[in-house]
C-alpha cells in the first residue's frame, strides 16, 4: 500500500508493517495506524508515521540509547490489550521533542510507546514512576536510574 509521509514523501509500505493503536495516542485518538520508519541508516531514531495523516509523525528512540536500566511494569489490562505473551515480542520507544537548538531536544521517558512487534499492536503507556522525566535531555550523558 502507498502512503504519504511528512519526512520521506510518498512511500510503499506493507500492510503487515502497520501497527494498530486501538485507542490512538493521547491527543491523537482518531489516528489508529502507524508505521515505523528508520530516520537514517546509522541513526538510532525511528519515525513513527501515521498511515492516515501525512502531517503526523513522531521521532522516537529506543530508551537503551538514552538511559540504562529503563524498566517499568505493564498492568494486566495493557498486557491483554497488546496480547503480550513474552517480553522479547516488545519494542519500547520514547517520543522525542525536537527543539530549535538540537542540544535542547528531550525524550518523554514517562510515557513510553509499547509495541507488540509480533502482533503489530501498540499503546502509549503513562507511567506513575517518579524516576522518569517527561523532558529528559537526550544529549545528556547516558546515566543509570537510581533504584
Amino acid at each position: 500500500m502507498e502512503i504519504m509521509t511528512r519526512d520521506f514523501g510518498r512511500l510503499e509500505i506493507k500492510k503487515s508493517d502497520v501497527i494498530s493503536f486501538k485507542s490512538g495516542l493521547p491527543g491523537f485518538e482518531s489516528l489508529k495506524d502507524f508505521v515505523l520508519l528508520p530516520l537514517g541508516e546509522d541513526s538510532p531514531f525511528i519515525v513513527m508515521q501515521s498511515v492516515d495523516d501525512p502531517d503526523i509523525a513522531f521521532v522516537t528512540v529506543e530508551p537503551g540509547n538514552l538511559i540504562q536500566n529503563y524498566e517499568f511494569e505493564i498492568n494486566d489490562k495493557t498486557e491483554k490489550e497488546l496480547e503480550i505473551e513474552k517480553i522479547s515480542d516488545l519494542l519500547i520507544l520514547n517520543i522525542i521533542t525536537l527543539k530549535d537548538q538540537i542540544k535542547k531536544s528531550t525524550a518523554n521517558l514517562s510515557a513510553p510507546i509499547v509495541i507488540n512487534i509480533e502482533d503489530k499492536l501498540g499503546k502509549q503507556v503513562i507511567l506513575d514512576d517518579q524516576r522518569y522525566q517527561v523532558r529528559y535531555k537526550i544529549f545528556a550523558p547516558v546515566e543509570e536510574v537510581a533504584e
